[in-house]
């Protein structure tokens, strides 16, 4: 038994495909691979493979990460070349580990993921910069920001999710761009959306609520693990 974990770049032309299609892309590429994938046992198997987190529907991504088991030794260089013939060029494959098989899931280790957020406008700039900087102050002054929530018994709740939100930052990328840097508590135990912020946000000003969301790019940059503190990449230790 053989145990890789991969990493790769999500581009535009796949941002709209759901986790599930995700999940499908990767399996099939795998079986016309030919690598000898690993099933898990019982009634049900299924095939070894999870990825670290789940892509929001319409962001891309710089730096992913996946794990995979094989029932025979196969090696991070055969991996590579014999999965990156089967993907789109949209899924490119960045890097290829060895994990230790006494390391935890990936996706039990993520704590945090970092997005950029591409923001065009053609209203006034600086009235646009302005208003958005002051709504993320007004935000990150908060102690309280609810998230309705809907559980099994359709029963709604609400969750405060200001201490998700670890970090948000304003730039000027280029004319007629600005960039909205997050970082967000994110995996197991608890997350929050970029687009719950984005949303948060929009709420917030007058300037605001004149930019259409298809002008919001989201982009996730980098996945990371251990407590708000202390981040280290997902990479870290592989």
């Amino acid at each position: 038994m053989e145990r890789l974990s991969f990493s790769f770049a999500r581009k535009p032309e796949l941002a709209y495909i759901s986790h599930l299609d995700m999940m499908r892309l990767l399996l099939r590429a795998l079986r016309r691979s030919g690598l000898p994938i690993a099933y898990s046992q019982g009634y049900n198997p299924h095939p070894r493979l999870t990825l670290a987190l789940p892509l929001p529907l319409g962001v891309t991504a710089t730096e992913e990460y996946g794990e995979v088991y094989f029932s025979e030794s196969v090696g991070p260089q055969i991996f590579l070349e014999k999965l990156h013939r089967q993907l789109p060029p949209a899924l490119e494959l960045t890097g290829v580990f060895n994990r230790k098989p006494e390391l935890p899931a990936l996706a039990a280790e993520v704590s945090a993921a970092q997005y950029r957020v591409f923001i065009e406008t053609y209203i006034n700039q600086g009235l646009f910069f302005q208003d958005l900087n002051s709504a993320i102050i007004s935000l990150l002054d908060k102690e309280e920001i609810l998230m309705e929530r809907i559980n099994k018994k359709k029963k709604v709740t609400y969750k405060n999710i200001r201490p998700y939100i670890f970090k948000a930052n304003l730039k000027q990328e280029e004319k007629n761009m600005l960039e909205l840097g997050l970082l967000l508590k994110a995996g197991s135990s608890g997350g929050v959306s970029p687009f719950f912020v984005i949303e948060q946000l929009q709420q917030a000003g007058s300037a605001l609520k004149l930019a259409e969301d298809g002008l919001w790019l989201v982009h996730r940059q980098k996945l990371y693990k251990g407590p708000e503190e202390a981040l280290q990449p997902l990479s870290e230790g592989m």
